[in-house]
């Protein structure tokens, strides 16, 4: 039989940039083209293994050294190949119209605890990512889809996306078309644009703003357009991933939600502009609570404040963090 070949080989990811075409929303592209260079410089190589000296075995089997020194050569060149043959890393395996988000931050969270992600943001205790991935915003896909057929592709809206982690566990739900913001890029920089591990497919942008900014942009190229147009820009699902008053995420799900089946998921403040504690709430299109938590396991929900607010003290509000509010 002919000589045993091994192929190794990488392949090149290509992807083109999404949603906007403002300087606020360049991060992802930036993402892939740092994918791009690092696998440029991986060369596609090709690992070829040729038994020496062979022999057919009466049955027209595998074809053996017949010497034991030959034997030996032989399986030196398998373990050789064994130590090269090894599964890329995801990057490098999928093609570019499969190839998943990936936050290099996601699998970092522990329960009850946050951990730092930059100057700017946490990422939260792991109790936030498995409400996330509750019954109600799997109910919003799957009604999505239903409604719109297969063809249709969901929405999400990640506000506070800081290192990524949410916007990862968004798009393992099957959320392919992301709008995720932060007023803070640095954490999402760090983890989803630097680390190698990190990959943010075409379907997934960020924007560098937070969320006041956001709808203001949102409202001049959906809201102001008619009716029509504005349907194309709602939501299925909206996260809120730092504490609001309640008005704001009535706001945002009045406005922004699909009219149908979309739902919002938020931590309110227990008080308007108390921000030492929240409550976890689920609303429709019109504002209505669906499910309602003041503690999700053993962790009491508590999130960092909406920057945007002027009640908003301490360190992780202007002017301590550099953030510029609105005028």
């Amino acid at each position: 039989m002919p000589g045993l070949q091994l192929l190794v080989s990488s392949s090149l990811l290509v992807s083109s940039s999404s949603f906007g075409t403002s300087s606020d929303a360049d991060v992802c592209s930036r993402t892939r083209a740092h994918n791009r260079q690092l696998l440029t410089r991986r060369p596609r190589s090709q690992l070829q293994l040729r038994p020496v000296n062979t022999a057919s075995d009466a049955s027209g089997g595998l074809e053996l050294p017949q010497t034991g020194i030959e034997r030996r050569s032989f399986l030196q060149h398998i373990a050789a190949a064994s130590v090269m043959v090894v599964q890329p890393p995801l990057s490098l395996a999928l093609d570019a119209t499969n190839a998943p988000f990936h936050s290099a931050a996601y699998g970092r969270e522990e329960y009850t605890n946050s951990i730092v992600a930059s100057r700017d943001t946490n990422i939260s205790p792991k109790e936030v990512y498995d409400t996330i991935s509750s019954e109600f915003l799997k109910e919003a896909f799957d009604a999505a889809m239903k409604d719109r057929g297969g063809d249709y592709t969901p929405r999400a809206l990640d506000v506070g996306a800081g290192a990524g982690v949410s916007t990862d566990v968004l798009y393992g739900l099957g959320y392919r078309e992301i709008d995720a913001l932060d007023w803070s890029g640095a954490a999402w920089e760090k983890y989803v644009v630097d680390d190698p591990a990190g990959y943010c497919p075409a379907g997934v942008t960020f924007f560098e703003l937070d969320d006041e900014r956001y709808i203001d942009k949102w409202r001049e190229r959906y809201a102001t357009s008619g009716q029509s147009n504005k349907a194309e820009g709602l939501f299925d699902v909206i996260v809120f991933n730092f504490a609001v008053n309640e008005a704001k995420a009535t706001q945002f799900s009045k406005e922004m939600l699909d009219k149908q089946h979309g739902r919002l998921l938020a931590p309110i403040n227990t008080s308007n502009d108390y921000w030492l504690k929240q409550t976890y709430k689920v609303m429709d299109s019109n504002g209505a609570v669906l499910w309602s938590a003041v503690d999700v396991g053993a962790w009491s929900v508590q999130f960092q404040p909406d920057v945007t607010q002027d009640t908003c003290s301490g360190v992780w509000c202007a002017p301590f963090n550099g953030f510029q509010r609105k005028k």
